[in-house]
């Protein structure tokens, strides 16, 4: 009997394990055998689609390139792109020859079926595109269901005015950053040139509401505050400034070197000794002798 109750323990255990590999092994061949969607650009329930060059991408788990213009047509037939009001958008299919068992379902406004219908793609709109159960792969299966992919597109005009505000809270924080930096760069010139911005008690008081008596006090001390950060700066620098021309001198002082007096070369131990050879003046003649003037020149020249 304890064998018997073992067996079938271990008979429901294998069954409990072995039966959802067989399920799924089911499932698996039955989606390799059906058509199904795999994912789509934008998602179902998406919002915020651009208007612009509308268009969904869809993935398919088999390669749905039609093997000739007949079934293309006929798959054509199978999209739909319509409005919440049921008001269709016309559109084209086009297939992927690099990437299997991907389509694009585009909106074709510019054709002339659109421009009759005035048909355009408006902004905040829910639109639905419907598969139909018939669409047919390259090996001939089919969907099988009516598939569903509902977005909503973007509202343009709300869009446009919250670009307008960021722009406007762009352009105030820009112009109040530049006139800050501006103040700062005024007081910074102020306070380096020494001198002291000079205020008028009478349009302070009237600009705060405070007395004119509270705002010179005011003043006094912001004046003797900035007169004796100034009186540190300056002394700061004197100091700096003597530092520098001690450190400048001692420089000079250290590269320096002085001798008693003047010694000959030999004396450093060198044996180089220089040839002095005395030279006579030249004697020049001058056709002009002294004490003679220009007339007696002339008369002995003509003896």
């Amino acid at each position: 009997m304890k064998r018997i109750g073992a067996l079938v323990c271990l008979m429901i255990m294998m069954v409990s394990v072995l039966a959802p590999a067989a399920f799924a092994t089911e499932d698996v061949n039955a989606q390799k055998d059906g058509l199904a969607i795999v994912e789509s650009i934008p998602h179902n329930k998406d919002e915020g689609v651009s208007v612009e060059n509308l268009s969904v991408k869809i993935q398919f788990n088999k390669d749905v390139m039609p093997a000739n213009d007949k079934i293309e047509q006929k798959n054509a037939k199978q999209f739909k792109l319509a409005d919440k009001n049921g008001k269709e958008v016309p559109i084209k299919v086009y297939y992927s020859d690099k990437e299997e068992g991907l389509l694009m379902v585009a909106s074709n406004i510019r054709s002339k079926e659109a421009r009759k219908a005035n048909s355009i793609i408006q902004g905040d709109m829910k639109y639905t595109l419907t598969i139909g159960e018939k669409f047919q792969a390259a090996d001939g299966s089919k969907l099988g269901a009516v598939e569903t992919i509902s977005f909503k597109t973007l509202d343009q005009a709300k869009s446009t005015k919250v670009y307008m505000i960021l722009m406007a809270v762009m352009m105030v924080g820009m112009i109040v950053f530049t006139t800050k930096s501006a103040k700062k760069e005024a007081e910074k010139q102020t306070k380096e040139s020494g001198k002291s911005q000079t205020v008028n008690p009478y349009k302070e008081a009237k600009r705060t509401g405070k007395s004119v008596e509270e705002i010179v006090a005011k003043d006094a001390q912001r004046k003797a505050k900035e007169a004796e950060a100034l009186a540190k700066r300056k002394a700061a620098d004197a100091e700096l400034m003597a530092e520098l021309e001690a450190e400048a001198a001692e420089e000079a002082s250290s590269s320096n070197k002085r001798v008693s007096g003047p010694r000959p070369i030999s004396a450093s131990g060198s044996e180089y000794k220089v040839k002095v050879v005395k030279t006579q003046p030249k004697q020049t003649t001058s056709t002009n002798p002294k004490n003679q003037s220009g007339k007696k020149k002339n008369s002995k020249g003509k003896k």
